[in-house]
């Protein structure tokens, strides 16, 4: 009889562990449907001329160095370049930020700490904030036009110097 108590027992923690972590994967599921369905809704509503406009995540701060953090971002958004500005809104604007060509600063970031992703960093007198692209997750559809982290960095940094060579010549 006890034993067949202790098997009971310990089969109504495994139901409730299993419950538990059901009910876990399924909000965190079901925040990042809701976050892919607003960062579509922000791409999709750019101007059309606006041909430079990625969705990314992103971190405000210094967020990136830290050895422990309970998640790799603190939001998504949308990213995009228009006449001399790189604009960043927030899905849930609460972050918007308009970084000047130049005036600012973009450089990459590659975490050692804990491996969890590489980012590149906008930086001018206000504000500095950490960007990544979330790619290849098999959970959340990806915008196809959506580049790489790496990508990503690179086109910004060929767009500002651009920039910065029309400006010497006109």
């Amino acid at each position: 009889m006890n034993t067949m108590g202790a098997f009971i027992s310990i089969f109504i923690i495994f139901a409730v562990f299993i419950i538990f972590c059901g009910i876990f994967f399924i909000a965190a599921i079901s925040d990042a449907k809701v976050r892919e369905k607003s960062a579509l809704e922000l791409y999709k509503s750019l101007p059309t001329h606006i041909k430079n406009k990625w969705v990314v995540r992103y971190n405000i701060g210094r967020p990136e160095g830290r050895f422990l953090k309970m998640k790799t971002f603190q939001g998504s958004g949308v990213l995009y370049v228009h006449e001399n500005e790189i604009l960043f809104e927030d899905i849930l604007g609460n972050e918007t930020h308009s970084f000047s060509m130049d005036k600012c600063k973009i450089s990459w970031v590659e975490n050692k700490i804990n491996g969890i992703t590489n980012a590149f960093k906008i930086v001018d007198n206000e504000s500095a904030m950490f960007f990544y692209v979330e790619k290849g997750v098999p959970l959340v559809h990806t915008i196809d036009e959506n580049e790489s982290t790496s990508e990503l960095y690179s086109r910004l940094k060929t767009i500002k110097k651009a920039y910065k060579a029309s400006k010497k010549v006109g």
